[in-house]
């Protein structure tokens, strides 16, 4: 039951939203409406309403699409990251009706800046796709949220925004045993109804932490626990559901484009596709072709609601595996699975492509290791960073374990550190490929 301090907030921001003229409410239900009814005539019929209008605007008015006269989403060349970013001016929109825009500034893991400029409309769009996948994993408008990122002096909101938005802002450039105890005491102090969102890592540090201090799992009004844009592993996923007395989700999601999939709040393991905001193509790894349900190809997005700087068949970066399962009804494509960035992917000796799922899955059962590290260094050499509660003796059998799952003449390597890197967006890498991408 939402309390009433949480009610009153949720009623004053629809308020303020009907006052605005409504336009976030009538978002919000289009993505439910879409998303709930997938195979609907009218689900289908707007979402092809959508891609079509989208690509006629573009067809207009993006320089770099000059030339192509088509509303079919084959006809439109795959783009990426760096193509966008070397060749900006050519992907943004001359209609006036979408010179108003916000910058969208992120690195990602690859440490080099990438702006997107985003329209007003799809400012707006995001936040009811928030909002509606907040609640799908069991967070209301209203209700408190603790928000686990690196904070600083840019990204801080105001003490009155805090209250207002009723956030309470975490700070995680470091998780160690000064930190872990306060992060769980104030959970274990605030009664009100609340939501986590954080990265998996940082679920990976408070459940370690608990398990090893034998902790009781708390019982203190948590709604909602939500991980985003690292691999959130099921052992991780069960363990952190298990302390915090509530399902955990991992949510699929990126700033240039925004929430594209999430976990449903039932254990399951697939995502959800946001099909209402989104096009999703998995195409093969080294070609545009579609792959077939049950293979690893590119994540490549078409953002149906962006027009100021359309993002048409944009290669993610992401690797993802497609699979069919029934969700409120009907029977849709899900991701079975979400392996990251196709640079942080890991090969055995023999040039196979392995799921970075083989880490971590396997490392909880090793449970002196606080936060570690895997990294590819050549064709054979890999190498394990542990971050060490106490001694460990199963240094051996760790890299004997790994190394059968590498195969013949695979060399596995262990360097205890004190933290793993952390990077500027507070992710901190699990899987590391040094080799592929040189």
């Amino acid at each position: 039951m939402a309390g009433i301090g949480d009610k009153v907030r949720a009623l004053a921001f629809w308020q303020m939203d009907l006052l605005k003229g409504g336009k976030l409410r009538s978002h919000f239900n289009d993505v439910q409406q879409q998303v709930e009814h997938y195979s609907g005539t009218k689900s289908n019929q707007q979402h092809g309403a959508y891609l079509k209008t989208l690509l006629k605007h573009v067809c207009e008015s993006v320089p770099y699409y000059n030339g192509i006269e088509s509303t079919t989403l084959t006809d439109f060349p795959v783009v990426n990251k760096l193509l966008i970013r070397d060749n900006d001016a050519q992907f943004v929109s001359s209609n006036e009706s979408y010179q108003e825009f916000k910058s969208v500034v992120t690195s990602g893991s690859t440490g080099t800046p990438f702006s997107i400029k985003q329209d007003l409309r799809k400012s707006i769009r995001n936040t009811s796709d928030t909002i509606y996948f907040g609640k799908l994993a069991g967070f209301d408008i209203g209700q408190k949220l603790f928000y686990f990122k690196i904070w600083n002096k840019v990204n801080q909101k105001g003490s009155l925004l805090q209250k207002m938005q009723n956030i309470v802002p975490i700070d995680v450039s470091i998780l160690d045993d000064e930190t872990l105890p306060q992060i769980v005491k104030a959970l274990q102090k605030d009664k009100s109804a609340k939501a986590l969102l954080a990265y998996s890592s940082v679920y990976d540090a408070i459940a370690f932490y608990m398990q090893k201090n034998e902790l009781k799992p708390l019982n203190h009004n948590v709604k909602a626990i939500i991980a985003m844009s690292e691999a959130f592993s099921k052992a991780s996923r069960e363990l952190i559901s298990k302390y915090l007395n509530a399902n955990a989700v991992s949510r699929y999601s990126n700033m240039e484009n925004g929430i594209i999939a999430q976990q449903l709040n039932d254990g399951s393991d697939e995502f959800l596709i946001n099909n209402a905001s989104y096009h999703v193509e998995i195409l093969d790894l080294d070609s545009d072709k579609p792959v077939a349900y049950g293979e690893a190809g590119r994540i490549v997005i078409t953002d149906l609601f962006n027009f100021c700087m359309p993002l048409i068949r944009y290669d993610t970066g992401d690797i993802g595996v497609l699979d069919q399962k029934e969700v409120f009804g009907d029977i849709r494509p899900v991701f079975k699975s979400i392996e990251g960035r196709k640079m942080d992917l890991i090969y055995d000796t023999s040039g196979s492509l392995m799921s970075s799922y083989i880490v971590t899955n396997n490392l909880w059962k090793y449970k002196e290791v606080k936060q570690y590290q895997f990294i590819q260094n050549s064709e054979t050499d890999y190498k394990f960073l542990l971050n060490l509660d106490g001694e460990f003796s199963r240094a051996e059998e760790l890299k004997e374990e790994f190394a059968a799952y590498l195969g013949e003449g695979a060399k596995v390597e262990i360097e205890y550190v004190d933290e793993i890197p952390v990077l500027s967006s507070g992710k901190r890498k699990k899987v590391l490929n040094n080799f592929t991408n040189k």
